[in-house]
């Protein structure tokens, strides 16, 4: 094993790591709380697909340990949406959201496999989109875990590393969008917690 294939396994399996300890941070406050303020069941489908997308995309670059965590992601995912899914509002658009977002995945990921890493950045940013725009426009910021912006954090900036050293183009961009709706939401996060 040559050095540079060993950064990138230590690169990859603690981006990983972090991706699940945010992940797991954001499902236990839920948990904990019962606050589903800010969670949208539209959201977490799209974020369930993404992870569908980007599993495929590791698979076919034989990236083995991005595909188990991918799926790992997904199940937590799932145990959100089904929590959100408990909200009688959320229920509806949760349930078209599924109908709509499930066969377009399946059509898109059989048709053009080669372009599944670009379907999980379009799918990822589109789902985090709407969550950043909120948090701008009400200034709100209940819900949110702290553990999971740091983890998400140290997650995106491992990822982008291992992106770097693997060549990966759309694991890249998803990274830098990703960076940026995280630094947006930090900003927000402490300015309006210090407010309360």
């Amino acid at each position: 094993m040559t050095t540079i294939v060993l950064v990138e396994n230590v690169l990859i399996i603690s981006a990983e790591g972090f991706w699940l300890s945010s992940n797991s941070s954001q499902l236990r406050k839920l948990l904990k709380t019962r606050n589903t303020k800010g969670l949208s069941a539209p959201n977490q489908t799209l974020n369930g697909a993404g992870n569908i997308a980007w599993m495929t995309y590791f698979a076919s670059r034989h990236l083995w340990v991005p595909v188990v965590t991918n799926a790992t992601m997904l199940i937590i995912t799932a145990t959100t949406l089904a929590y959100t899914l408990g909200n009688k509002r959320q229920f509806l658009k949760g349930l078209l959201s599924i109908i709509i977002v499930g066969p377009l995945t399946s059509i898109l990921l059989l048709s053009y496999a080669s372009f599944s890493g670009w379907v999980g950045v379009i799918y990822n940013a589109a789902a985090s989109a709407p969550w950043v725009l909120h948090v701008i426009t009400t200034k709100r910021t209940s819900g949110i875990s702290e553990r999971s912006l740091f983890f998400s954090l140290a997650a995106m900036l491992t990822t982008i590393t291992y992106a770097l050293l693997i060549t990966s183009i759309p694991l890249i961009v998803a990274c830098l969008i990703a960076l940026s709706y995280n630094a947006v939401i930090m900003r927000y996060y402490y300015l309006y917690r210090k407010a309360k």
